[in-house]
């Protein structure tokens, strides 16, 4: 029961930017860590379900409230990236321009640890942020309009997507420079494995009880949030010659992205 309260203090401290009320360190750990990853998916998932409705029940009073929905779209899109202190961006960044770099991978690897910022990073993080708030603003004027209960799918989305990354960074073997280099080698892994599926379909679950007539909309946002992350992920892999935390923070603004994409062309085939 140790372990797991330091590891969930882990996880806490070093993927979001909220106070951690316990805060503890074991490098022995790491393993345990990446597998309560999505166990901090719920937590921000379920902030993120309470902001939205929180700020729509407050500009309710409002008159033309509906054109307000601007800017809770803006706050959703914004606490997404805010709440892991913007970690997750620097990794899609950083990958963005090794990747499309097209240069030896040697190159590419040394781009990737590269702290400067290239023109890839900034061109693509600006189209992921537009994107981004495009589709959540789609999502949230159906939604918040005739079928709450489709905002279940935020819920959701920070847990598969950070699960599909830790199961990444279990399973795949680091890139030479990679943090997870010396914990990969640990005997029994098969736990931590089984334990990131186990909170995945629990939240999944969890997720299609709550959205009530909606459950499909969860179910299906679900699985296609699992595999783009997982072609993300593959492809910044072979690209880069291994997987990194740099990799998964790719992989989670892939995923995240495309969950959210889903959702809104879900809610408008709903209305």
């Amino acid at each position: 029961m140790k372990n797991l309260t330091t590891a969930f203090s882990m996880v806490w401290g070093n993927f979001t930017v909220l106070p951690c009320p316990y805060k503890r360190w074991d490098s022995k750990l790491n393993n345990l860590m990446l597998a309560l990853l999505p166990l901090v998916g719920a937590v921000i998932g379920g902030l993120w379900l309470l902001l939205v409705e929180g700020l729509e029940l407050a500009i309710s009073g409002f008159p033309h409230s509906a054109s307000m929905t601007h800017l809770i779209s803006l706050a959703a899109a914004f606490y997404i990236y805010a709440v892991c202190g913007f970690m997750h961006m620097d990794g899609f960044m950083d990958c963005n321009d090794a990747i499309l770099s097209r240069r030896p991978l040697e190159d590419r690897q040394r781009i990737l640890k590269d702290s400067t910022v290239g023109a890839f990073a900034v061109v693509t993080v600006v189209f992921l942020v537009l994107a981004f708030y495009v589709s959540m603003d789609s999502l949230l004027e159906q939604a918040l309009r005739t079928c709450p209960r489709l905002l279940w799918g935020l819920f959701l989305l920070p847990v598969m997507s950070r699960g599909t990354a830790a199961m990444g960074v279990l399973v795949h073997r680091p890139i030479g420079h990679s943090q997870y280099n010396k914990s990969f080698g640990e005997q029994g892994k098969q736990k931590y494995i089984g334990m990131v599926l186990l909170l995945m379909v629990a939240a999944v679950l969890a997720a299609a009880y709550f959205a009530g007539p909606f459950w499909w909309v969860c179910l299906t946002d679900g699985a296609l949030v699992l595999l783009a992350g997982c072609i993300a992920m593959e492809r910044a892999r072979r690209n880069l010659g291994g997987m990194s935390g740099d990799i998964a923070g790719y992989t989670i603004c892939w995923s995240e992205l495309a969950g959210v994409l889903v959702l809104a062309v879900l809610a408008g085939l709903s209305g």
